[in-house]
Formats: C-alpha cells, sequence, structure tokens
C-alpha cells in the first residue's frame, strides 16, 4: 500500500486511555495467556532499551496499530498501568500534582514517538499521562 493511500490513525480525544503496560515475572508465560485468552499478538520492539513487546489486538492489520506494551516486572508490587492522552505532559503534570497527585517517574521522552510522566493518584493508584510528538510508531 503506497503512503499516500495508507490511512492514519485518528488522534484520540484528550484524557482517552491511549497505551497499557503489562509488568511480568515471566514474560513468555504471560504473553502465552494473553495470546490464548484474547488473541493478541506479541511483538518484540527494537527500539526499547529493555526487552518490550508491542501488544496488538487480534484484527490489526498494521504493525503500527498498537494498543499496550509488555515488559518484565522491575519490582515486586509493580501493577497494569494505563496511559492517558493529554495535550501536555508538562501541563496536565502540574495540574495532577495540584489536585493531590504524586509523581512517580517525571518526565521522560520516548524517541519518535512521545512524552510520558509515571503518577500516583490522591488514592495511590498509578496511571501514566502521554503526550505524542506527531510522528508515529
Amino acid at each position: 500500500m503506497s503512503s499516500q493511500t495508507q490511512q492514519q490513525r485518528p488522534q484520540p480525544k484528550f484524557g482517552t486511555l491511549v497505551h497499557f503496560e503489562i509488568p511480568a515475572s515471566d514474560p513468555a508465560k504471560v504473553s502465552k495467556f494473553y495470546s490464548q485468552l484474547f488473541g493478541w499478538k506479541f511483538n518484540k520492539w527494537e527500539g526499547s532499551e529493555m526487552p518490550y513487546w508491542l501488544i496488538q489486538h487480534k484484527d490489526a492489520t498494521d504493525e503500527n496499530d498498537t494498543m499496550g506494551g509488555l515488559f518484565a516486572r522491575q519490582a515486586p508490587n509493580q501493577q497494569f498501568v494505563n496511559y492517558f492522552y493529554v495535550k501536555s505532559v508538562e501541563d496536565s503534570t502540574k495540574q495532577a500534582t495540584s489536585l493531590g497527585a504524586k509523581v512517580v517517574m517525571g518526565k521522560q521522552e520516548i524517541p519518535n514517538v512521545g512524552w510520558f510522566s509515571i503518577l500516583n493518584d490522591p488514592d495511590g493508584n498509578t496511571f501514566a499521562l502521554f503526550e505524542s510528538s506527531g510522528r508515529g510508531m
């Protein structure tokens, strides 16, 4: 398919869940579980500094059509993290902290993809904010 006829995914609305991450003690076992349960596809992302697998829906037809990621658990209490689309990671992080959130990880770049920060809401639930660079993955 030529790049002229290839359709781009529409930008999500701000505040929309756009990505999730699954930490796994045994990534092979967990990816097999979700593949068998939902038909998800797992593809190793060579652009990551750590072992990381992008997750695609079973009906995905484009390699860039991902919905989540899987990585080796780095701490015993690590859980799923949901990423929400925002216009500005910096502005939304400031707003969240003014509302009682705590920053777990400040703004980080994902080369050629965008930026994110990870926070805990006032009740201790972990979530992330994501800003797209507009270049796609």
